[in-house]
Protein backbone atom coordinates (compact mmCIF):
# COMPACT_ATOMS: atom_id res chain seq x y z
CA UNK A 1 0.00 0.00 0.00
CA UNK A 2 1.49 3.17 -0.78
CA UNK A 3 1.23 6.22 1.17
CA UNK A 4 0.31 9.61 0.31
CA UNK A 5 1.15 12.57 1.99
CA UNK A 6 -1.68 14.74 2.64
CA UNK A 7 0.57 17.37 5.09
CA UNK A 8 -0.42 19.66 2.86
CA UNK A 9 -4.38 19.05 3.79
CA UNK A 10 -3.38 19.58 7.32
CA UNK A 11 -2.56 23.81 6.70
CA UNK A 12 -5.59 24.41 4.51
CA UNK A 13 -4.58 23.04 1.26
CA UNK A 14 -7.16 21.26 -1.01
CA UNK A 15 -6.70 18.13 -3.26
CA UNK A 16 -7.27 19.43 -6.88
CA UNK A 17 -9.32 17.90 -9.01
CA UNK A 18 -10.48 18.32 -13.01
CA UNK A 19 -10.06 21.39 -14.02
CA UNK A 20 -12.59 23.22 -15.57
CA UNK A 21 -11.05 22.43 -19.24
CA UNK A 22 -10.16 18.58 -17.77
CA UNK A 23 -13.88 18.60 -17.55
CA UNK A 24 -15.24 20.07 -20.13
CA UNK A 25 -12.93 17.94 -22.62
CA UNK A 26 -14.25 14.46 -20.54
CA UNK A 27 -17.73 15.88 -21.53
CA UNK A 28 -17.05 16.77 -25.16
CA UNK A 29 -15.82 13.49 -25.50
CA UNK A 30 -18.43 11.62 -24.04
CA UNK A 31 -20.96 13.86 -26.59
CA UNK A 32 -18.77 12.73 -29.87
CA UNK A 33 -19.48 8.97 -28.39
CA UNK A 34 -22.87 9.18 -27.83
CA UNK A 35 -23.72 10.64 -31.44
CA UNK A 36 -21.91 7.58 -33.12
CA UNK A 37 -24.49 5.69 -30.79
CA UNK A 38 -27.42 8.06 -31.93
CA UNK A 39 -26.31 7.64 -35.45
CA UNK A 40 -26.28 4.17 -35.70
CA UNK A 41 -29.26 3.58 -33.92
CA UNK A 42 -31.11 5.97 -36.39
CA UNK A 43 -29.35 3.45 -38.70
CA UNK A 44 -31.00 0.46 -37.16
CA UNK A 45 -34.64 1.98 -36.82
CA UNK A 46 -34.26 1.33 -33.36
CA UNK A 47 -36.39 4.00 -31.53
CA UNK A 48 -36.48 3.40 -28.02
CA UNK A 49 -32.72 3.24 -27.98
CA UNK A 50 -32.82 6.81 -30.09
CA UNK A 51 -35.12 8.58 -27.30
CA UNK A 52 -32.32 7.42 -24.77
CA UNK A 53 -29.39 8.35 -26.41
CA UNK A 54 -31.08 11.59 -27.59
CA UNK A 55 -31.91 12.23 -23.62
CA UNK A 56 -27.87 11.45 -22.63
CA UNK A 57 -26.49 14.13 -25.38
CA UNK A 58 -29.45 16.42 -24.03
CA UNK A 59 -27.78 15.96 -20.53
CA UNK A 60 -24.82 16.58 -21.96
CA UNK A 61 -25.37 19.52 -23.66
CA UNK A 62 -26.84 21.14 -20.35
CA UNK A 63 -23.80 19.94 -18.39
CA UNK A 64 -21.53 21.85 -21.04
CA UNK A 65 -23.60 25.07 -20.20
CA UNK A 66 -21.02 26.54 -17.70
Amino acid sequence: MSNRDNSRLLNGGEEMGMTNEQYKGFLLTQLKSWKRVLALAIEAGDTKVQKEVENEIETLNDMLKF
